[in-house]
């Protein structure tokens, strides 16, 4: 007599469509400035190194924060320390109104940083515990397709927003009764209202968050010091290391191809960024399933790989057509790295440690986006835009060599997946 087959595990729950909600609204406002923001700067009197250097701070902020919000994810609660970072991004898209020199912008960039960490320690925390474990790599992935709708939607829209003429009206309207917005008005561009309607869908996702449960695991993080060893975890450091060089190519994409593809004949920027949430969705819809029955490396490697690629071809980009073939590319690398990496950590540390372990993982996000910016904008500055997507492809492939390397002496390449609860 064969024994029943085992009820396969739930896919999605209401929490796990909550948060993936909330992860698209988060995003989808904080990834309006990336077309925006460069020509928010230029606008305010910035150098070219400079826009790099304000875009990096965020990064920076968010990797001093990081560690701390690891720590309070696991010590206290991730509910909690999520309606923070939701607050924070309100009252930062606010003060960008009040902006009146590029030193301002330092310290709102900071402040941007540290709503990021925040917010993306506390939820990715909160859909490790709530993934059913045997399906962990397509919730992930799914989870992920959150992030690219967000940079289909947010990106292009940030754009329309500032170039819409229909909201001269508006703006004038609103600055002449509230002297406090007219920090932002920068000529024809209406940064105003790109402003305000951030905050306003900032407060939406702070009312759905906090409508929400706390996800903790009973018992993980009580009497947890604040210590060294409390802030960070051992199992993240390799895969931030990874996350680290797929960052610096990011760091290229967000800071500098805007300018660059309104030098060759594209203005609104927005429409690249729409082509690589096309293929990162297409291929987390196709990869989802297949994530968990193969090893995470499978999807790793070529990820990474991909991600080298798009940075050859944007450097040799003449006109749009082969931006938008970069932006593809770009799109098909980061829809099959990311989740897969996510995953991967998860799969190999307790949830006692998540919050640290995720935490970790994201230093690396943060200090490949800091020092991508920071770097490249000195290349730009020196050597052009094309020389820094040439660094950035270096930097990818010398990730997808580090990982191969690594993963094949510990025999991690050919490892079944070993999910923990």
């Amino acid at each position: 007599m064969t024994a029943p087959e085992s009820t396969p595990e739930p896919l999605l729950s209401a929490a796990v469509v909550r948060l993936t909600c909330l992860n698209f609204l988060f995003f989808s406002v904080y990834l309006l400035y990336f077309p925006t923001l460069p020509f928010f700067i230029e606008r305010l009197g910035g150098a070219k190194s400079e826009i790099g250097l304000l875009i990096g701070m965020s990064s920076l902020a968010s990797l001093v924060a990081r560690p701390f919000v690891g720590y309070a994810v696991d010590a206290y609660g991730r509910r909690p320390v999520m309606l923070t970072g939701l607050a924070v991004f309100v009252l930062n898209a606010l003060l960008y109104n009040v902006v009146q020199s590029v030193a301002s912008v330092a310290v709102l960039r900071l402040l941007t940083g540290a709503s990021m960490a925040i917010f993306v320690t506390s939820a990715s925390a909160s859909i490790a515990d709530v993934a059913a474990p045997s399906r962990r790599g397509e919730v992930m992935s799914y989870y992920g397709l959150a992030n690219s709708l967000a940079f289909a939607i947010g990106p292009a829209l940030g754009g329309f927003i500032i170039h819409a003429g229909w909201l001269t009206g508006f703006d004038d309207a609103l600055t002449s009764r509230m002297g406090w917005l007219s920090g932002a008005e920068t000529g024809d561009l209406h940064f105003t209202s790109l402003f305000l309607f951030s905050a306003a869908v900032g407060v939406l996702a702070l009312g759905i968050a906090a409508l929400g449960g706390e996800t903790r695991p009973t018992g993980v993080g009580a009497g947890r010091k604040l210590d060294l060893g409390n802030l960070f975890s051992r199992a993240g450091v390799f895969p931030a290391s990874i996350n680290f060089a797929s960052s610096f190519v990011m760091a290229s994409m967000v800071t500098f191809m805007p300018l660059f593809a309104r030098d060759h004949g594209l203005e609104n920027a927005g429409s690249v960024f729409m082509v690589y949430a096309g293929m990162v969705i297409m291929m987390r819809l196709s990869l989802g399933r297949y994530m968990d029955r193969y090893p995470r490396s499978w999807f790793i490697v070529p990820g990474i790989a991909s991600l080298s690629l798009s940075m050859i071809v944007m450097a040799t980009a003449s006109h749009p057509a082969q931006m938008f073939v970069a932006a593809a590319i770009f799109g098909a690398g980061a829809g099959s790295f990311q989740p897969a990496m996510m995953a991967l950590l998860v799969d190999r540390c307790a949830p006692t440690e998540r919050g640290r372990a995720l935490s970790t993982f994201t230093l690396g996000n943060d200090l490949g986006l800091s020092m991508g910016a920071l770097l490249l904008g000195v290349v730009v500055e020196h050597a052009g835009f094309r020389a820094a997507f040439s660094v950035s492809a270096t930097m990818a492939g010398l990730g997808a060599l580090f990982f191969v390397i690594a993963t094949q002496r510990a025999h991690g390449w050919r490892q079944p997946v070993v999910a923990r609860a």
